[in-house]
């Protein structure tokens, strides 16, 4: 066996999304078609259509490379029944979404507004991303219970949001070695480089906090270049090892003020550093994000109606009337290279886990779940120091983490007066009244998806 062959059992669960499913499906194709081969690929879903759909693509997609001469890595199962796929599993994949995705989200957002909050978007921080953790976390908490039984050494990589709050919620009552993943560090990165106008490949840089709240606190000059004028900034010659972020923090606002993110032009006022990803994410976190830009939603009739019609692209594919491979490339999700680094002893880094902070940020509680940079290797996944936080930055971050612990231990223990405390503690509810009453509410709309609170 080849130091690039395996035999590892990954088990995607969540399989049958058209999103994080159909993606992970396509870093198989491609990050790890080499890396990975002789891996068994199982493919897990609740729901058999779903699932039978994946499958599908997947198997023809491998049935065409073997036609066309190329390597075959993959032996793939499919299955809906849990332990079947968890048996023996080495790595598993989570993408999930407990009840109906938009129809859920659209309560997580216009119910507590309703009831006077002030939040904006409600995916994963304010009172929507509290009741968005208490339904994920009872089925995850499943799959952790069979993988204890079934594959109690196996990493549980999950994709699934509201990603730190599920994660902590998790690592309270499971022993299982699980992490969270996010993409949104790219467009964090992409932000960045529109800031300076050059290249990434000329920086170097960290980037840590909490997940959809992290801040690019740390940014060098990795070689000598040439920073372009821009709007009334001049054009400036850089030498390596030069702090960036004073040209940040200067050329942010005029970035800001340019994209009309009235958000992130403040926050740069106010903390002096580049957090992201987009205004809508971190203004989740910050109780006064509605007076900049106060009516952030998602477009929910449009992604239901884009999920749609992936549906029938992929439909059309198994019918052959659609060429295979338009979902074969590497997504920018990070799972797949990193059990590539987990089998292979790569220590290689990664810009973005979520994981323990375990001190990586020094000023930050040690217990919560953080957004940090890595390396990984065989023996594990291992924070990087990234030292002390600039003060305003840690306190705002702190008040989020207190929500948090809340937020994740009624998750776990179904107590309604932690979670009404939870709910209170976010500073977009106005009174404790407001927050019994969006709770109580929702509990009528969502009750059998929230079994924990169940009398």
């Amino acid at each position: 066996m080849s130091e690039k062959q395996t035999d590892a059992r990954i088990v995607l669960i969540g399989a049958g999304s058209v999103s994080f499913g159909l993606s992970t499906l396509g870093d198989l194709m491609t990050v790890g078609y080499e890396n990975l081969n002789g891996a068994t690929i199982v493919l897990h879903d609740i729901s058999e259509p779903n699932l039978k759909r994946m499958t599908g693509v997947l198997k023809l997609a491998l049935k065409e490379a073997g036609e066309d001469g190329d390597l075959v890595p993959y032996k793939v199962e499919s299955t809906i029944n849990p332990k079947e796929a968890l048996q023996d599993a080495n790595y598993v994949v989570m993408s999930i979404e407990h009840g109906n995705r938009m129809e859920t989200w659209k309560q997580d957002y216009y119910i507590p507004r309703k009831h006077g909050s002030r939040q904006i978007y409600g995916e994963n921080g304010g009172p929507g991303g509290a009741f968005h953790t208490w339904r994920q976390v009872p089925p995850m908490l499943k799959i952790c219970r069979t993988m204890e039984d079934l594959c109690p050494d196996a990493w549980l990589l999950n994709y699934s949001n509201p990603v730190p709050r599920v994660t902590w919620a998790l690592k309270r009552v499971s022993k299982i070695k699980t992490i969270g993943l996010c993409h949104g560090v790219l467009s964090g990165v992409n932000g960045l480089i529109s800031i300076l106008g050059t290249s990434r490949k000329n920086l170097d840089f960290i980037s840590a906090g909490l997940n959809h709240f992290y801040w690019f606190i740390k940014v060098t000059a990795k070689r000598d270049f040439k920073l372009p004028a821009f709007d009334h900034h001049p054009e400036e010659e850089i030498k390596a090892g030069t702090d960036m972020v004073p040209y940040i923090r200067k050329r942010g606002i005029t970035w800001a003020k340019q994209g009309e993110k009235s958000l992130l032009e403040e926050i740069f006022r106010l903390y002096g550093y580049l957090t992201y990803p987009s205004q809508s994410h971190p203004g989740e976190y910050i109780p006064w994000a509605d007076s900049y830009c106060p009516y952030v939603k998602y477009n929910f009739s449009g992604y239901a109606a884009g999920g749609e019609r992936e549906k029938e692209k992929l439909n059309r594919t198994l019918a052959g009337d659609e060429m295979n491979y338009w979902w074969v490339h590497p997504s920018g999700e990070r799972a797949i290279y990193i059990i590539d680094a987990l089998e292979h002893d790569k220590n290689q880094y990664e810009l973005a886990v979520n994981v323990e902070n375990g001190g990586a940020i020094n000023n930050l509680r040690s217990d919560c779940v953080a957004e940090v940079p890595a390396y990984v290797d065989k023996s594990g996944i291992h924070p990087i120091d990234v030292g002390v936080f600039p003060d305003g930055i840690a306190q705002l971050l702190q008040s989020e983490v207190a929500i948090q612990d809340l937020v994740s231990k009624a998750a776990v223990t179904g107590d309604r007066e932690t979670a009404i405390q939870a709910l209170s503690l976010d500073g977009t509810v106005p009174n404790p009244e407001s927050a019994r009453a969006m709770f109580n509410e929702m509990l009528k709309l969502q009750k059998d998806l929230l079994p924990q609170f169940r009398p």
